[in-house]
């Protein structure tokens, strides 16, 4: 009876902890719809707090799922088997580089380098200390978490490439997403839409590249991944709401000046 009774709580628990893990995460994703309705709306800025609220909120569900090893760490060990499965020469050579290009003092020193041009091209410093600032306080979030959470990285055994510091979230995708995805938003300002698709895809699709090689080299759970770029979005949610009240047209800028004086009280 009491191996019974045992194995019964053991499984109430389990499904306690994925129901709570899946209403998390239902809420965070419900969260972050309306700041999407929301923005269609034209209420920017509060499609921009539902939003980042809703990415931070899921990045909170994972780290307390990663703290008590719950349901949504369950495939964490088969989709790193997986990448170890499929490990040849070459790809481990083109992972090792493309991880390498996308380290956070690689990430920190082309972040530098694209804020001084974008400065002495257009004379302006705001954009590039937005970026500068939403792609640091990512990377600190992130540092915090990892202690906070204290998550092992993956066995050692199965690292290409050896780290002993704590996993969750993934540092290199919350640094390499923030600042691509700033990137993106800086160079399709006042572009059409489908121009600033494009390049948020292309952030998107060079972020996911980055994710897979991490864990492809063994030092990363698809949980950490996950959170680097759900973290990553909540930053440059506000960011990207900082570049759009930058790019707003002064009233001087947007108004004729015959109509300005017209508009002066008598």
């Amino acid at each position: 009876m009491s191996a019974v009774h045992a194995t019964a709580t053991e499984m109430f628990t389990e499904v306690a902890t994925a129901d709570v893990e899946a209403a998390g995460l239902a809420i965070a994703a419900a969260v972050v719809v309306l700041g999407a309705v929301l923005r269609i709306r034209g209420d920017r800025a509060g499609a921009t707090i539902f939003s980042a609220l809703g990415y931070a909120f899921a990045v909170l569900v994972l780290a307390l799922a990663v703290h008590s090893n719950g349901w949504l760490t369950g495939a964490d060990a088969a989709v790193a088997q997986w990448f170890v499965d499929h490990r040849s020469h070459a790809l481990s050579e083109w992972a090792t580089a493309v991880t390498t290009a996308g380290g956070p003092a690689e990430t920190a020193a082309l972040g530098l380098v694209v804020a001084v041009i974008q400065v002495w091209r257009t004379k302006r410093y705001g954009p590039a200390l937005v970026m500068l600032v939403t792609v640091g306080s990512a990377s600190m979030l992130c540092a915090i978490l990892k202690l906070i959470v204290g998550r092992e990285r993956p066995p050692q055994s199965i690292q290409l490439m050896v780290e002993t510091d704590a996993s969750f979230p993934s540092g290199h995708v919350t640094g390499t997403a923030a600042l691509l995805m700033m990137l993106a938003l800086m160079a399709g300002a006042r572009r059409s839409k489908a121009v600033r698709t494009l390049l948020l895809g292309i952030a998107v699709a060079v972020t996911v590249v980055v994710a897979c090689t991490r864990m492809y080299l063994g030092v990363h759970w698809l949980t950490d991944v996950c959170a680097g770029a759900l973290l990553a979005a909540c930053a440059v949610t506000l960011g990207g709401y900082v570049l759009h009240r930058l790019d707003e047209p002064t009233v001087t800028e947007s108004t004729p000046p015959r109509l300005l004086v017209n508009q002066i009280p008598l």
